[in-house]
């Protein structure tokens, strides 16, 4: 049987058959096959604590259309989507706009964390801004009161430029519902979103190094393995690069070959078959001497 490299890599991380199954979309036996044949033994029972906020945050959300993501734990009594992390002495209630916005930007906002998208109680960390640099709708740069009207005219031009109410709402600090109001009444289309790329993606979560590697500034799986959603579901990191520079579906763990383990530059990275591919030149050159 020949395993996939997704399920034997989540096999190899220590993660259950039916999380396997639940996360790839295969079945739970087919998982439980790839086990045997790669000869490990069966995962520890129990549910692994989780390393940071922001892994807990990944297990608290659900995916949605357009880049949505649903809140799928606790709420307070206002509908504030809420988390604790933490031992019971010493856990720590966050706010799920808080974690996103760190996810997206490695930094706490300096302001309140809200939602930018039309969709409401959305989470998702690229639809999550901070009030001190996004004003949230319906409040001045100051942070309480109306926000000044802009002309009728003003508010068409951008319309017409393809911009979202949200955003001509933030950029010319009107209501987002008096935006929504005109696009009606001038018969204009809705904006399609702009989709965030992997490229997008990449830059907002690594950071060069100044000798020529880069670093892994997102989420980490259980606080260990970079990881982002990529294609709708959640990958390794380094996986996704590999595969959008190669064009082609990585075999085996994906690996820095670098030297440095925490690198994880697209053309850096290698899977099983580079490996091997530079063991065999390795002994060709070396292997009587060795």
């Amino acid at each position: 049987m020949t395993v996939r490299p997704d399920v034997a890599e989540l096999l190899h991380a220590g993660y259950g058959d039916r999380t396997i199954a639940r996360q790839l979309g295969v079945t739970t036996a087919s998982v439980t096959t790839a086990r045997r044949t790669l000869n490990l033994p069966p995962a520890k029972g129990g549910t692994k604590p989780a390393a940071t906020p922001e892994d807990l945050f990944w297990r608290r959300v659900k995916l949605l259309p357009g880049g949505h993501m649903e809140w799928t734990g606790h709420h307070t009594n206002k509908d504030t989507p809420v988390l604790k992390h933490g031992g019971h002495a010493s856990s720590k209630a966050y706010t799920a706009y808080r974690v996103a916005y760190r996810i997206r930007t490695g930094a706490d906002p300096i302001g309140r964390a809200h939602v930018t998208c039309d969709r409401p109680g959305c989470v998702a960390p690229a639809h999550v801004a901070d009030s001190a640099v996004t004003p949230r709708r319906g409040y001045h740069r100051s942070g309480g009161g109306p926000m000044p009207n802009a002309t009728r005219e003003q508010i068409i031009a951008l319309l017409k430029a393809g911009g979202t109410n949200i955003g001509i709402s933030q950029q010319l600090h009107t209501d987002t519902k008096r935006v929504a109001r005109v696009r009606a009444e001038e018969g204009l289309p809705a904006a399609v979103p702009r989709v965030p790329t992997f490229a997008d993606k990449w830059a907002a979560n690594t950071q060069p190094t100044t000798d020529g590697h880069v670093l892994w500034t997102g989420r980490l799986r259980d606080g260990v393995t970079p990881s982002l959603v990529h294609h709708g579901r959640e990958y390794t990191a380094r996986r996704a690069a590999f595969e959008e520079l190669r064009g082609r579906t990585a075999e085996g763990l994906v690996l820095p070959g670098c030297g440095r383990d925490d690198c994880v530059r697209p053309d850096h990275l290698e899977d099983r078959p580079m490996r091997d591919a530079l063991r065999n030149q390795m002994t060709a050159i070396f292997g009587e001497a060795a």
